[in-house]
């Protein structure tokens, strides 16, 4: 069966309108970091499709003779961000 982060962690992906407290399970995730605006930013834009790219290989890689240690089928969750206001 394939795992879908939105469908399973709903607390995390479809908050409510008021704010509460959520625990957030340990995931493992694959990030970049950097800084700049992501509006105009040319390195920004490169991490995205990296990411994704990656991300896919390693979702595809079921069809392959090689599984990473840990793999489950999932569905590509959505991009996700940490902003800071100062630099």
């Amino acid at each position: 069966m394939v795992f879908d982060f939105k469908r399973e962690c709903k607390d995390i992906y479809r908050p409510k309108t008021t704010p509460s407290i959520i625990d957030v399970p340990t995931m493992r995730f694959i990030m970049v970091d950097g800084k700049g605006d992501p509006n105009t930013s040319e390195e920004y834009q490169a991490a995205v499709e990296l990411l994704y790219g990656l991300s896919y290989t390693i979702k595809m890689s079921k069809k392959g003779p090689y599984l990473p240690d840990g793999y489950f089928d999932y569905v590509v969750p959505p991009l996700e961000g940490l902003w800071s206001l100062t630099g």
